[in-house]
């Protein structure tokens, strides 16, 4: 008997441990409260059909329903009285505090019935934002230019709240930091007294930023180094599809701080951050490029390790297009001259990019010749001409015109009066 007993030993303490834990758990679990005839509950108020730029300002009560019935199957804990918001407006005013039916059971009071719900409208704005420091870095090393990025938040809530805030920072203690500090923190509201701001109800979050957290870098470098924004460059190499071509190129951010001594900053007024590989690409293309990658001139560096986009424009080459029977003018013709033949419509080619060329017909070109000075007599005059933004003129003809004197019409004659 005593071996059967302790046979497996281990396996049956386990099962044991098993066992106690289980129980535990299912007796920690929030049972289902099952609803008592004729019962009175404390229940919780909730809002309803709030419209989608109001916010409820109240921290709202519970309230005491009294029952009347019996039915097994409701779940206490799974009952809530609310208020309808739906035709609400902002400020302090009452609402009728309702149950929904249940079952078998009579609702035979509510107490409160009425509450005071105190409503705002939602605005947006946007705010800069600022760091707080605290501390100082260590022996030997300096504070940098701060880089905070983005540098402005859109932050939301209640208006009477967004009226109150006077700042949006981020606080960072740089105590005996003796390299660059770079790190995302999130934003904090403060008002003019430098106080946080807070709705009714603390717990809750009224007000929100986005994005919530920015990210901070603090150049912590040896004393004495110097710093200097310098703009930023990059090229590329290959080349795109056929049929396509490069028609920009934009470094973002445009320019990065960099440091070093005065002297040595002084001899750059241009930092390249190298080649982007664009060969085959047929669209638009963003290329990231961190500051690993790129070489600085002896003796300068970046306050920390940064990533750059390289942004190059891809679209279908120039092309021509030929327009024909293109109307022309003569401007500033002698008064007392006049064109023997009317001016005839003329072809032209122009050039651009074909999203632009698509939408350009003879009606929206002005071209125009100039007679200024001229005498009478054959001529063959210089063009002038007005073309959309984008639009160039590749080719024009020649046109010869001839001013003759203005024919002067003759008075007619007054009939003769007939005799007496």
């Amino acid at each position: 008997m005593k071996e059967m007993f302790q046979r497996n030993l281990g396996y049956k303490a386990a099962s044991l441990v098993l066992a106690i834990l289980f129980w535990l758990w299912v007796t920690s679990q929030s049972p289902s409260q099952v609803l008592n005839p004729n019962e009175t509950l404390t229940l919780s108020v909730v809002a309803k059909n709030l419209p989608a730029n109001h916010v409820v300002m109240t921290k709202l009560p519970s309230v005491r329903v009294k029952l009347e019935g019996y039915n097994p199957s409701v779940n206490v804990n799974e009952l809530y009285a609310y208020v309808d918001l739906a035709d609400s407006i902002p400020g302090e005013h009452e609402y009728e505090v309702k149950m929904s039916p249940i079952p078998n059971i009579t609702i035979k009071d509510i107490s409160p019935s009425v509450i005071e719900v105190d409503i705002d409208t939602l605005e947006e704005s946007i705010f800069p934002v600022s760091l707080e420091l605290t501390g100082e870095p260590a022996e030997g090393s300096q504070l940098g230019k701060p880089i905070i990025r983005p540098e402005s938040v859109n932050v939301r809530g209640p208006s009477r709240l967004l009226s109150q805030i006077d700042k949006v920072l981020v606080e960072l203690n740089i105590a005996r930091a003796s390299q660059t500090v770079q790190m995302f923190l999130p934003v904090v509201f403060r008002d003019e007294d430098d106080l946080p701001i807070y709705g009714p109800d603390p717990s809750m979050e009224m007000i929100t930023a986005s994005p919530s957290s920015v990210e901070i870098i603090v150049p912590i470098v040896a004393k004495g180094m110097e710093s200097k924004r310098i703009p930023l460059s990059a090229s590329t190499v290959g080349n795109p599809a056929e049929g396509m071509e490069v028609r920009s190129i934009t470094v973002l951010p445009d320019g990065a701080e960099v440091y070093g001594s005065e002297e040595d900053l002084a001899k750059v007024e241009v930092v390249s951050i190298g080649s982007v590989d664009i060969g085959g690409i047929s669209k638009t293309t963003t290329f990231e490029v961190s500051s690993d990658r790129v070489s600085l001139p002896r003796g300068l560096t970046f306050a920390s390790r940064m990533s750059f986009s390289v942004l190059v424009e891809v679209g279908p080459t120039i092309q021509e297009k030929t327009l024909y029977n293109v109307p022309i003018t003569l401007r500033n013709i002698d008064p007392d001259l006049e064109l023997k033949d009317p001016l005839p419509g003329i072809s032209v080619t122009i050039k651009g990019y074909p999203e632009v060329l698509s939408d350009i017909n003879s009606e929206k070109i002005n071209i125009w010749l100039d007679a200024k000075g001229q005498k009478e007599g054959e001529h063959q005059g210089k063009f002038y001409w007005q073309l959309p933004s984008g639009v160039d003129m590749v080719s024009i003809p020649n046109v010869v015109y001839t001013l003759v004197p203005k024919e002067i019409p003759e008075d007619p004659e007054e009939p003769e009066e007939p005799s007496q």
